[in-house]
């Protein structure tokens, strides 16, 4: 168990320091609301997890709750929070948090960007689920929960009647039901002070919606949150982030690993053996964030979607970086002032200087990245904290792992908003390293029809949508072993049927061997590269995909 009094300690010092410290917080422009009450249970599917109205999730100061299995008794994660930052006239203005104090706070902005004069009336999460529907259709009247929906507050409705400017239940009008369980709530960062970050607010509202299908499969152990974001400030936000925060306690805190996969947009943990102490015993899961639905992103020169093409039109900016937040580490030390919480944002530590390929990300080697430990724990190829240096042989030891991912750059003009959708992904496989390919070949599902997701598992007369038919996402993966001595294998994916040519070259870029050409279907392919007669080198494989090609470093050893 996680000493949860040592974070409250924390929160309140730092509150109370910090006020005391920069008394001229009191003169921001900013509201007097109180910090937010409102809470509930996303317990749809095969997860129950606590949500609050005000940024955090399954933790705010009291026991943290996202169980899955449902009834195991069992914690996934211990917190997490949604972060938001960026530039306005060149100034860095953000609001998030960790374990507090909270940035967020209950209810709308007016046109002007001003909050609530009192936050307390919109402070509570509202409920919309599939059996309201089918009590409707059974008996023809209204629940509470339709009737309270707070339409006028921008919570979304199907239109049923022809007027999309009213909400006319009798009409046909209908509240959005994403998944068999919405919850949905509207939060705003004006509302008071920012003491956790140190930095101005936006002038952001925030309409937030969690939910989760009643579908026993793997979609049952998915949650989904939805937030849609809406500049109210005079003037545009440039260069922002959105980032999601999390703590995640797989079962025993003190034993986990996590990883990236920037192909999937993926940031997951897993067990750093194959027995967790607390509670998952010898059949520790994986558990992940991954971006469904991102803005389009800025002209940055990256291949933010990882198709292959560089800022193509209306290019979705997906998954930025996905790196350790850091907390009492040295250089990493948890960056309290903006621009520490920035710098993670962006994929960066907090004194602003770059990931690197190899070790633990500081200083290793000259190969800059964005994303952490992206190798492949179940191959124990590239960089892993499973084998984090090249030719290690031992594990690195597990640790209490707090981990973001970040999505952008992106601009938001005044009175413009965007969306972004986010899945949090369980999976259990027949072990630790299991679990991790598992967990991936559920978000390569995920990422082929992500609005699929963004649909009621209420239809009537069928409250199960069919499970979704295997797809794959465009994917190369990195030799493994590299090095390798004699033998080596290739892998990648294919999204669709597409002509394929996998080549061995050179240094001098000579071509060594064709080791697939032609047309190949959709799926997953493994190849061998024989190296016996090669000297020592380095040497590249080539995948042409129709117009595509990706190219990856192989290193013939002694």
């Amino acid at each position: 168990m996680k000493n949860t009094a040592a974070i409250l300690f924390r929160v309140a010092l730092l509150s109370s320091l910090w006020l005391f410290i920069n008394p001229s917080v009191a003169a921001q422009q900013v509201g007097t609301c109180e910090e937010a009450r409102g809470e509930a249970l996303l317990e749809a599917g095969n997860v129950r997890a606590r949500i609050f109205n005000n940024g955090p999730l399954f933790w705010r100061g009291r026991q943290n709750l996202y169980e899955v299995p449902k009834g195991s008794g069992v914690n996934a994660m211990f917190a997490g929070h949604m972060m938001l930052g960026g530039l306005i006239d060149g100034e860095l203005h953000m609001a998030g948090s960790t374990y507090g104090p909270y940035e967020f706070w209950p209810g709308p902005l007016d046109e002007a960007g001003n909050p609530p004069a009192d936050c307390s009336q919109y402070d509570r999460i509202w409920e919309i689920n599939s059996n309201d529907f089918i009590h409707f259709e059974e008996d023809s009247t209204f629940s509470i929960n339709m009737l309270n929906w707070p339409w006028q507050l921008g919570a979304p409705v199907i239109d049923g009647d022809g007027n999309p400017d009213n909400y006319n239940l009798k009409g046909g009008d209908r509240p959005e039901l994403l998944g068999d369980q919405t919850l949905w709530w509207i939060m705003n960062d004006r509302g008071n002070a920012h003491v956790w970050s140190e930095v101005d607010p936006i002038g952001i509202e925030v309409r937030a919606s969690a939910y989760a299908f009643n579908i026993p499969s793997e979609i049952g152990d998915i949650t989904f949150y939805r937030y849609n974001i809406l500049n109210k400030n005079s003037k545009p936000l440039t260069d922002a982030f959105l980032s999601m925060w999390a703590d995640p306690d797989l079962g025993n805190f003190a034993d986990d690993y996590f990883g990236s996969d920037s192909l999937l947009h993926l940031q997951y943990v897993y067990n750093a053996d194959n027995q967790d102490e607390n509670g998952y015993e010898e059949l520790p899961p994986a558990i992940g964030y991954t971006f469904l639905q991102t803005p389009v992103a800025d002209i940055d020169l990256i291949d933010n979607d990882h198709d292959g093409l560089i800022d193509e039109p209306n290019e979705p900016a997906g998954m930025y970086s996905a790196i350790e937040f850091s907390d009492f580490n040295g250089p990493v030390e948890d960056p309290r002032r903006g621009a520490g919480i920035y710098n993670n944002m962006r994929g960066l530590w907090a004194d602003g200087v770059p990931y690197t390929v190899g070790g633990y990300g500081r200083d290793f080697s000259n190969s800059i990245t964005r994303f952490a430990y992206s190798g492949d724990p179940v191959t124990q190829s590239y960089w892993t904290l499973f084998r984090p240096m090249p030719n290690a042989n031992r594990p690195t030891p597990s640790y209490d792992i707090v981990i973001i991912m970040s999505s952008g750059p992106f601009t938001l003009a005044p009175g413009e908003s965007t969306e972004f959708l986010i899945a949090l992904v369980w999976a259990q496989g027949i072990n630790h390293l299991d679990s991790v390919r598992k967990i991936k070949n559920i978000v390569a599902n995920l990422q082929t029809a992500p609005a699929r997701y963004l649909t009621s598992g209420y239809q009537p007369g069928k409250l199960e949508p069919p499970p979704p038919e295997p797809s794959f996402v465009l994917g190369f993966d990195q030799n493994f072993p590299n090095p390798f001595i004699n033998r080596t294998t290739l892998r990648y994916s294919l999204p669709k049927t597409m002509q394929v040519r996998l080549t061995v070259y050179d240094l001098l870029g000579r071509e060594i061997s064709v080791l697939t050409e032609g047309s190949q279907e959709a799926g997953i392919y493994t190849t061998e590269f024989n190296g016996t007669n090669l000297p020592a080198g380095i040497y590249f494989a080539r995948l042409e995909l129709d117009h595509l090609q990706f190219t990856k470093v192989m290193i013939r050893a002694e």
